[in-house]
């Protein structure tokens, strides 16, 4: 009698661990954050950072983010995703955070979204945005690809850019 008990335990186990482990298998396989390296561009007026996926055969191959100083109290920010191939969407969105201690503090005090269909190419840019002059500002990307249930995805971040 206590070898059915142990034996139905242990069967009962099994049952709920196989159907408990594939749903969990599937919630980690739709989004998958692709592995990649970052390179930074600065200037006078310009941030820009551009992130390449590293991964041979994933629909995610690269992210750019920037921030440029327009001058008399005005920023504008832009990112750009790249797919490998087609992809049911693209998208691409940027925050805009402002700094008034010299960059060791950011607040968000904006977000811009752009997506595209059908394609392997998303950007989007807001210009002339409003902002205090000399403080400090920095633009971060989300940037992501899905083709059918399989979505990529990763983030960009510029460096901190003083704003005339």
């Amino acid at each position: 009698m206590k070898n059915h008990k142990k034996l139905l335990s242990v069967l009962l186990g099994l049952v709920i661990g196989a159907i408990w482990f594939p749903t969990r298998l599937m919630v980690y396989a739709e989004e998958i954050e692709v592995p990649g390296y970052y390179e930074y561009t600065e200037s006078e007026g310009e941030s820009i950072v551009c992130w390449y996926g590293i991964s041979r055969g994933t629909y995610l191959k690269e992210g750019i983010c920037g921030v440029k100083d327009a001058g008399k109290g005005k920023v504008s920010v832009s990112a750009t995703t790249t797919a490998h191939r087609v992809c049911d969407t693209v998208r691409a969105s940027v925050c805009l955070d402002e700094s008034s201690d010299g960059g060791n503090s950011f607040g968000q005090i904006g977000s811009y979204y752009f997506s595209e269909n059908n394609t392997a190419t998303c950007y989007g840019s807001k210009t002339d945005i409003s902002v205090t002059s000399g403080w400090w500002y920095m633009a971060r990307g989300g940037h992501s690809a899905t083709k059918g249930s399989t979505t990529e995805s990763t983030t960009t971040r510029t460096r901190a850019l003083k704003c005339s």
